[in-house]
This record gives structure tokens, C-alpha cells and sequence, in this order.
């Protein structure tokens, strides 16, 4: 069977996580969404959504019998990961 998982991911390089989250905010801001809707909106899910790294996600796969696993799409902080058992 196939797997196809679409999810926000966390990112180790603490650097690297804070920049993507800062550009979905500017896609955000070019869509025309005002600094209360971003910040609204992040609040509203920041204890909500528990968002797990890919390693982390690929771990799992592994643990419940995929045999292998990638991303096979990405924007910023967000993307697809498919997992093959």
C-alpha cells in the first residue's frame, strides 16, 4: 500500500524553521492577509497542531511497516511525503 501524508513540518535548524515560517508570513502578507489575521491565525493553532519533523515522520513510517519514504513536494514550512509499504 501507498501513503501520502501532507503536513507542516518542524525543522532541528532552529535558523532555518524561524526563516520559513517568516516567509509563508510574507506569502501571507502578498495574499493580502492583514498582520492580525497572521498573527490570529498562528496563535489560534500554535497548542493546537503539534507539527513533527521529517526525520521524525520517516522514523514512524518505518516503526508501522513502510518500507521507504520521501518528500515529494515542499513549500516552505508545509509539504507531501509518501510512504511505500
Amino acid at each position: 500500500g501507498i501513503l501520502i501524508l501532507s503536513e507542516k513540518y518542524i525543522f532541528d535548524d532552529e535558523q532555518v524553521h524561524e526563516l520559513l515560517i517568516d516567509l509563508h508570513h510574507d506569502f501571507k502578507r502578498a495574499n493580502g492577509y492583514s498582520e492580525l489575521e497572521i498573527s490570529q491565525k498562528r496563535s489560534a493553532i500554535e497548542n493546537v497542531m503539534r507539527p513533527d519533523s521529517i526525520a521524525a515522520h520517516k522514523e514512524l513510517f518505518a516503526k508501522i511497516g513502510f518500507s521507504s519514504s520521501e518528500v515529494w513536494f515542499q513549500f516552505f514550512n508545509f509539504g507531501s511525503m509518501i510512504a511505500i509499504k
